[in-house]
């Protein structure tokens, strides 16, 4: 059977291998005859709330195997699941909610009182099903699959990722996004029926619900972590004997400064891929000799390219005789096209910096209810990155963002979010937001303030934007100037803010 969709992948193994364990999660086990009859309940039950190809079903909560249940539900009625970034305020929860068109909406016990605060204002929700209920929602149904076939060109799933004006936007991935390339990528990732999968990262992010899909699409047993908690991914490597995993750098740095780093075999670790930030020499290097029995994959890639499209793979993970390439993002996969290209719209010679657009089979239906965001990010199938780079020898090397975007510990903060919260506090005159290097998360926020009150604090900022935007979008630290460099236009020259932070750094991001 060829995988043509996110329910194709229970489908299989149902047939091949039922009573194999799918999911570990904490003490729990879930075999693939589980996930099947627990997915064909779900999704027969919502064809019975009205829910059928095309609506979209939204869930608030942490990493669970409830997730790949709904996930393989949604789609084995052609239905599209959008997961939430459960680290936002209620009100950006509210706002995703209502742009998405959500129709049913699934939330975890520890998001319930969150939700109860903003569900008079959903605009489409027809009913909110706590998860710690769905056993008796659900018991009714039938555990017969539906049925439902849908092809490479219907979007499956929906994730959502911020903007420049500070809206998330959602990013629409089809079937064929994910599954056009499954014969490839987990043959170059050594899955196989044997494999044991890490999932530590977020399902609402591509790097979390993309690894999950790619490595179950495989057979291999998925363990799944609630929260990332670096003592205990190593217990579970070893524990579990893990083969494969994807980690943030931050992770990375903090599986080596564990007072128990040194207890737990890893020896079963067969490959290890990070990306989402930029990564130390240092923490690689610790890491390769950390994980010394695993080969390294770094990869690049955003969530409209439904994750990894460049790759720097195994041997090119070389610290003695090629150093310089540990720096580099790798190359782009056969099936991905990429180009360096100038303001002029034109390519850019090797070595010279311009912004990365690539092209392929990877790259998002568009963004949902958002045709003229689709058209300025997409021009002629060459998808605008936003970061800018320059290539040698073919391969990537990022330096900067052509955007403003943060990346903080593998999220993504645009600073006109965090400015727009901030400008609003008492005694703030302007405010410009920047990151700046940090050895733990890539980079952290920064509030270059300008006082309208001479008693403003640092604290007194950080304390205000809290209450209003994520906690991972609040500025670390607040600096204080007596005005923002702008040119001519009136811009602020972010560039100039930046250049003291980033002094002596090869990389800029």
């Amino acid at each position: 059977m060829q995988i043509q969709s996110i329910a194709d992948i229970v489908r299989l193994h149902r047939d091949d291998r039922p009573d194999e364990v799918a999911i570990i999660y904490g003490d729990r086990r879930v075999t693939w005859r589980e996930l099947d009859e627990s997915s064909s309940r779900l999704a027969n039950m919502m064809l019975a709330e009205g829910i059928g190809a095309g609506d979209h079903v939204a869930r608030v909560e942490k990493n669970a195997p409830d997730y790949f249940e709904l996930v393989f539900a949604t789609s084995k009625i052609n239905a599209v699941l959008v997961d939430v970034n459960w680290r936002l305020a209620p009100p950006e929860i509210l706002q995703i909610i209502n742009d998405a068109d959500a129709k049913l909406l699934f939330v975890g016990a520890d998001f319930a009182p969150s939700i109860k605060a903003i569900e008079a204002d959903f605009t489409t929700v027809n009913e909110t099903i706590e998860l710690a209920a769905v056993g008796d929602w659900i018991s009714s149904a039938s555990a017969d699959d539906p049925g439902t076939q849908s092809t490479l060109d219907d979007v499956c799933l929906q994730l959502y990722t911020s903007g420049t004006t500070g809206l998330p936007k959602g990013v629409m991935l089809s079937n064929a996004n994910l599954f056009s390339f499954i014969e490839e990528v987990p043959k170059q990732w050594l899955f196989t029926p044997d494999s044991v999968s890490h999932v530590v990262m977020p399902t609402f992010h591509i790097a979390g619900s993309g690894w999950g899909l790619v490595s179950l699409s495989q057979g291999a047993t998925m363990v799944l972590d609630r929260d990332v908690d670096p003592s205990g991914i190593l217990r579970e490597i070893e524990q579990h004997r893990i083969t494969h995993a994807i980690y943030v750098p931050a992770v990375l740095g903090f599986l080596q400064i564990m007072p128990d780093a040194s207890d737990h075999d890893l020896s079963s670790m067969e490959l290890v891929a990070y990306g989402a930030s930029p990564i130390s020499e240092e923490v690689l290097r610790g890491a390769m000799a950390q994980f010394s029995t695993a080969k390294f994959v770094q990869v690049y890639g955003l969530t409209e390219t439904t994750g990894a499209v460049v790759e720097l793979g195994p041997d090119d993970h070389d610290p003695e005789n090629r150093p310089e390439l540990l720096r580099s993002a790798g190359k782009p996969y056969p099936w991905v096209e990429m180009r360096v290209v100038g303001d002029d719209g034109n390519d850019v010679a090797e070595g010279e910096i311009g912004e990365v657009w690539l092209k392929g089979v990877q790259i998002m239906v568009g963004y949902w209810n958002n045709p003229a965001e689709t058209a300025r990010a997409i021009t002629d199938g060459w998808f605008h990155t936003g970061d800018a780079g320059y290539t040698k020898d073919g391969y990537l090397f990022l330096h900067d963002r052509v955007k403003d975007m943060i990346v903080s510990g593998g999220e993504n903060v645009y600073p006109a979010e965090v400015e727009n919260a901030a400008m609003s506090c008492p005694g703030v005159a302007d405010v410009a937001v920047i990151g700046v290097p940090d050895e733990k998360w890539g980079e952290a926020v920064k509030a270059i303030v300008v006082k309208g009150e001479d008693d403003l604090t640092p604290e007194a900022v950080i304390s205000w934007t809290r209450e209003r935007i994520a906690g991972f979008k609040v500025p670390k630290s607040v600096d204080f100037v007596d005005e923002l460099p702008r040119n001519p236009s009136g811009k602020i020259l972010k560039k100039d803010l930046r250049a003291p932070y980033w002094e002596g750094r090869e990389r800029q991001i």
